[in-house]
């Protein structure tokens, strides 16, 4: 008869056999992720190179001056076309009766005359900058 010792090992033999046999087929298939990883991180470096090459191409400064000047009409600008700050035309004024507040009883819908005579518009920019920064 087989002690119970010879049967005891048998039974660790068996699970390490087993144990051993799990292990070999996950390190295969992990190897096999690994392989396909790697494919993929050179296809992917393979990409960018080809990528670094086009980006290069599109913006070489002939080719980019050639077609600007085959499709714009651009020229220097003309002394004419420069202009101050100052010059420049302000927005329309906003509507008096949206933003100022109403006097009465709300039956009449007539604005206030001294918010009237605040809202009106300045004649350049300077003007606004004095006004808002309360320079006299």
């Amino acid at each position: 008869m087989i002690g119970r010792g010879t049967l005891l090992w048998l039974a660790l033999a068996i699970v390490a056999g087993a144990g051993l046999f799990h292990v070999s087929y996950r390190v295969q298939s992990l190897e096999e992720e690994l392989t396909q990883v790697n494919r993929d991180i050179l296809r992917e470096q393979e990409t960018i190179h080809l990528l670094h090459a086009e980006w290069s191409y599109l913006n070489e400064p002939t080719r980019l001056a050639e077609l600007t000047r085959r499709h714009l009409t651009l020229a220097p600008l003309a002394a004419g076309q420069m202009m101050r700050i100052e010059d420049l035309p302000l927005r329309l004024p906003p509507l008096i009766a949206e933003t100022a507040p109403l006097k009465g009883d709300g039956a009449s819908l007539q604005p206030s005359s001294a918010t009237v005579a605040a809202e009106q518009p300045a004649a350049s920019i300077t003007d606004l900058i004095k006004r808002t920064s309360g320079a006299p």
